[in-house]
């Protein structure tokens, strides 16, 4: 075999396939006509240096495409929230056609946001911070490609939930209401899927590079106090009474105590319960 065929079969091994194959394989044969010598290293090498390259590249663009993709989403699903506060619609308190199929929809439209916010902004975040790297290690991108797919998939079940909510409680819900619900939904689960094939495209290039990924702290840097670098669960408990105190006093604010320390307390228990069940698999902590 030559060595652009040798080559040819190792940039298909780390994932390079289609055009780009082929602009890279005809780039090394008209580099090897002009230079027969040319020393290009092995192929497998050259092959994992392209692909370490172009899988960080892809990662870092998937990344704020979808950061962007979500600040669009964001707003669409800000204005159906705000659609229905104006309305004075309580729609917990609604009969539903289904009531566990409302219940479910109403409880993802409230918690997806959260992780799909969360997410989206730790995968630019790191992507920004590392945006000078040729290259990153391969469990960096991997941190990388599941932040981004992560916030994806938690504003498409938004915009879903959004509509499902729409759609179980339409008969109390007013024509102009439900038509804002539909329309924030489409937009918005639109402007997701219009990102969604950067995130696809960095999954296929497989990074080969070694090294260990960074942890939450070295995304966010001097934002976190001295005192919880280094200790995940300290900082995840900080995080977490932090949250419980903010939606308390917001509580106390709209003359609901009660109820502002109740969701307090359930948003700081879902706080620690999504450290422990994603922590790891989103590069938020190491162990």
């Amino acid at each position: 075999m030559s060595y652009v065929d040798e080559l040819a079969g190792e940039l298909r091994r780390v994932g390079i396939r289609g055009r780009l194959e082929r602009r890279i394989l005809a780039e090394i044969a008209d580099h090897l006509a002009s230079d027969p010598a040319a020393a290009l290293g092995p192929p497998d090498e050259l092959a994992r240096g392209f692909a370490d390259e172009l899988g960080t590249s892809r990662s870092r663009r998937a990344a704020f495409a979808a950061f962007g993709a979500l600040t669009l989403a964001g707003v669409a699903y800000t204005i159906a929230f705000v659609a229905i506060s104006v309305a004075n619609v309580r729609i917990p308190l609604l009969d539903a056609r289904s009531r566990p199929i409302a219940d479910l929809a109403f409880a993802t439209a409230v918690g997806a946001p959260q992780l799909a916010f969360v997410a989206g902004v730790l995968a630019a975040l790191r992507a920004f911070r590392r945006r000078r790297d040729a290259s990153l290690p391969a469990a960096e991108a991997r941190v990388l490609v599941r932040r981004t797919g992560t916030a994806l998939g938690a504003g498409l079940a938004t915009m879903a939930a959004v509509a499902v909510v729409a759609y179980e409680y339409a008969p109390h819900l007013s024509a102009w209401l439900q038509s804002t619900c539909y329309a924030c939904a489409a937009i918005g689960g639109a402007v997701l899927l219009a990102a969604a094939p950067a995130a696809v495209a960095a999954t296929r290039v497989h990074v080969t590079a070694s090294g260990e990924p960074t942890d939450v702290f070295a995304d966010l840097g001097p934002l976190v106090p001295l005192q919880l670098r280094g200790r995940p669960w300290t900082f995840a408990a900080a995080v977490a009474a932090i949250v419980c105190v903010t939606i308390t006093a917001a509580g106390i604010l709209q003359s609901d105590p009660f109820d502002g320390a109740m969701r307090g307390v359930l948003d700081a228990v879902a706080v620690l319960a999504g450290f422990a069940v994603l922590g790891r698999f989103l590069g938020l902590r190491r162990r």
